[in-house]
């Protein structure tokens, strides 16, 4: 009987061992690669949300710059009407003709004088000579200056006058006109 027991546990014994060996087999060779795998996998996983989730916040940002571009273009623009990048003689004269004439003033000299440069701007300076009411001026002045370029007024000089012709006339005034030019 001692005999038939230990055939028995050797037995067992035997099956264990071998059940051992072939759940280490089973788990060396078969489970291990594939938890390997799985690791790597949810590694690059992690790594591509990670890139994901920067490239998301890089679009983001570029759709918030691209319409920061889009305002200061807008901007730009707007500046570039109230400092232009030439002189354009034409159309100042024009707008100053037209605006005086609107507010019943009458120019008699308009002369052009040379740019000096301020650093990034030219100051371009013309003498304006003209008869006026001194409301109908100070209109004129404000309107000008409120306009979409950029002006200032230098050397006002005012004189009462009497005019035959037409009494609402009632100063005789000479000033420069300083227009900007941006050359940056």
């Amino acid at each position: 009987m001692l005999l038939k027991n230990r055939n028995v546990i050797i037995a067992i014994v035997a099956t264990l061992l071998l059940w051992a060996v072939i759940g280490y087999g089973f788990s060396s060779f078969l489970i291990g690669p594939i938890n390997s795998e799985i690791a790597k996998s949810e590694k690059e996983k992690k790594d591509l949300e990670q890139k994901l989730s920067v490239a998301e916040a890089r679009a983001q940002q570029l759709n918030k710059i691209q319409k920061e571009m889009a305002d200061l273009q807008v901007e730009v623009a707007e500046f570039e009407k109230q400092l232009p990048r030439n002189r354009d003689l034409p159309p100042l004269l024009r707008t100053i003709s037209h605006k005086a004439e609107a507010f019943g003033i009458t120019l008699s000299n308009f002369s052009p004088g040379k740019p000096v440069s301020k650093g990034l701007y030219d100051e371009i300076s013309y003498a304006i000579s003209a008869t006026a009411s001194f409301h109908s001026l100070g209109r004129f002045l404000t309107a000008i200056g409120k306009g979409d370029r950029l002006f200032a007024v230098r050397n006002l000089t005012l004189s009462p006058m009497q005019s035959k012709t037409d009494p609402s006339k009632s100063v005789s005034t000479s000033f420069t006109l300083i227009a900007f030019k941006y050359h940056g």
